[in-house]
């Protein structure tokens, strides 16, 4: 064995001390230092481009092609959780009143947006049909209804109704009763055609009465009555357990959610306005953090030196153990170092 090799050897051996034991805790802090240290040189503009960020951005979010198990998984994920112990809890554990209140506020003070959504509901051509129908369908029915009614007196129809009604006769004389039969021929088609011509009354007043309600309800409930209508539910809710609401739908029906929510979000991800949405997310982060030093935006984000060496130390040290006992680590290392140690350029200066 030459020199360079014993050298490779001995270099290899001092690596894997280093990363194990107390060694590895030293040089892990070491280390970060270190690279904060460098980072207090750098600014994000210098090391990272904005085009960059956003191309990978746009990739992993809107053009990456995702697994078809996803909705297989979490809908397992989904019904894992919704049997799971941890939905006793009640909800108003989970979120704070006063976060509540503050949430309440702000939908309270959004009143155009109420409008809009009522008015919008109100516009709606469908809506308005089927208001229409249901005003057409309690008039048509009472006329009928007051037909059926009459039909059931013997001898007795609407136009014979009619004319004993404007003759003023208790009893039908022959006379009156003939004068009947001509207005029962004319009152059936009358009743037939005020039917159609109350199709285009009946949607016509239909836009009205929405319009009026969408109207009044936007503006009769003030912003004090929503905010406390909306807490007075909270409150009611806030005592009852997380499986409560779990239980409200089955396993199917939950399968069905996360599918048809993944459809959509599908959808969303091939659409030029997801994209459009995360472009404009970098720009802000660029235009608020390029002159930030990667140290200060580090901090600035809650991540100090204690935080990279506790998390360095929470999930190398199994990593570095396991590829130990499977020799992986001295061959990682001796295949780096090797391409030294055993080139021409090095065996020349160590063997001289």
């Amino acid at each position: 064995m030459d020199r360079a090799e014993q050298l490779l050897d001995a270099h290899v051996a001092h690596e894997l001390r280093q990363l194990q034991g107390d060694n590895f805790t030293a040089l892990v802090a070491s280390e970060v230092d270190y690279a904060l240290a460098a980072a207090a040189t750098l600014t994000l503009d210098q090391v990272m481009h904005r085009d960059q960020v956003k191309a990978v951005a746009v990739k992993y979010v809107a053009t990456f092609r995702l697994p078809g198990a996803i909705p297989e998984i979490a809908t397992d994920i989904a019904t894992l959780v919704r049997h799971s112990p941890a939905n006793d809890v009640a909800l108003g554990t989970l979120v704070s009143r006063p976060r509540i209140e503050e949430l309440v506020s702000v939908i309270a003070e959004m009143r155009s947006v109420r409008i809009g959504i009522l008015r919008g509901i109100a516009d709606s051509s469908s809506l308005q049909a089927g208001v229409g129908g249901l005003v057409r369908g309690v008039a048509t029915g009472a006329i009928g209804s007051g037909r059926r009614w009459i039909s059931r007196v013997p001898g007795a129809t609407a136009g014979s109704a009619l004319a004993g009604m404007v003759a003023g006769q208790a009893s039908r004389a022959p006379g009156v009763a003939r004068v009947g039969e001509a207005v029962d021929g004319l009152v059936s088609p009358v009743v037939e055609g005020v039917d159609q011509r109350s199709r285009e009354f009946s949607e016509r007043a239909a836009r009205m009465l929405l319009g009026y309600l969408s109207d009044n309800a936007a503006v009769a409930v003030t912003d004090d009555e929503f905010r406390q209508a909306a807490l007075e539910i909270w409150d009611t809710l806030a005592t009852s357990p997380v499986r409560v609401f779990m239980d409200a739908v089955t396993d199917d029906q939950l399968v069905d959610l996360f599918v048809a929510a993944y459809q959509a979000w599908l959808d969303l991800r091939t659409s030029d306005y997801l994209p459009a949405l995360v472009e404009a997310g970098v720009d802000v982060f660029f235009d608020t953090y390029r002159d930030f030093t990667l140290d200060k935006l580090l901090e600035e984000f809650g991540l100090g030196a204690a935080d990279l060496v506790e998390e360095a130390l929470r999930f190398a040290p199994p990593v570095i153990e396991a590829m130990l006992e499977t020799g992986l680590l001295e061959e990682l290392i001796r295949r780096r170092l090797a391409s030294f140690y055993l080139s021409d350029e090095g065996r020349a200066l160590i063997n001289g």
